[in-house]
């Protein structure tokens, strides 16, 4: 039940939002009406309006047979407003700058999906640059969003990638993107495209897929704000980039 989900999302249990829904519905209630009500075992009941007692949340009637009923509702706003203050705080002291050693430059990403889903992140990140060697194999829509959010932003974007015919419908949903795609020449650089990515010149990342490794969720990436590191991988993709053909030529074949 919708409702019973927010109220878990604002810290009570299942048992408590239900007791708590039916004091909603039913108003001042004993605790066997609230049982007929929300269907909660009696002892399960007795602990659950307990609990919400001691959080304010309800106050016990001083009559006979003792009722229950909902304080003041709006408590929940204040205790969001409080833990959203919290959240800043916590924002603010993880982004706080701070010495980096060579453990914090580099790090291992686990899986195709992870990957996928931190090169998005990284995508609304960047202010000038994405430098981005990929297959382009599938439409992955958020990628693309974002992605087309940085380039309306003002963030260059060139990618290279393997062409294959049957897939030209994927190439140019990356092209609506406003991004500019080369094809990578086998024949001067090997027959394996580099998955690699260079953000800003600072920010780069590094995985090892098909056809070393053939399950997605074992592919690895090495993240790294080493830019040192990011400065060899742009020097490599800039390399690679004179050296390909717009995929235009490619897709008007």
């Amino acid at each position: 039940m919708e409702k019973i989900k927010v109220l878990q999302k604002l810290g009570l249990t299942e048992y408590e939002a239900r007791a708590y829904l039916s004091l909603a519905k039913l108003g001042p209630s004993t605790v066997r009406e609230i049982v007929l009500d929300s269907k909660l075992p009696r002892n399960k009941a007795y602990e659950s309006l307990q609990r919400l007692e001691q959080q304010n949340k309800v106050v016990s009637l001083p009559i006979s047979p003792k009722k229950y009923k909902i304080t003041n509702p709006e408590l929940f706003k204040q205790e969001i407003k409080e833990l959203d203050k919290s959240v800043d705080l916590m924002i603010k002291l993880i982004e706080q700058p701070k010495t980096l050693e060579f453990k914090d430059l580099f790090w291992v990403i686990r899986s195709k999906k992870a990957i996928e889903t931190k090169l998005a992140i990284q995508n609304t990140k960047t202010k000038k640059e994405i430098l981005g060697c990929n297959k382009l194999s599938k439409i992955l829509y958020k990628n693309i969003c974002t992605m087309k959010e940085a380039v309306d932003l003002g963030v260059k974007v060139k990618m290279i990638c393997t062409f294959d015919k049957n897939k030209s419908s994927v190439y140019k949903e990356w092209l609506k993107t406003g991004a500019k795609i080369r094809i990578f020449d086998k024949n001067k650089f090997g027959p394996l495209l580099p998955r690699i990515t260079i953000f800003d010149g600072e920010i780069a990342r590094l995985t090892t897929g098909k056809p070393e490794v053939q399950k997605e969720e074992d592919y690895l990436t090495l993240w790294t704000e080493s830019k040192a590191f990011a400065q060899m991988l742009k020097k490599h993709f800039m390399n690679m980039w004179k050296n390909s053909e717009p995929i235009e030529k490619y897709l008007k074949g």
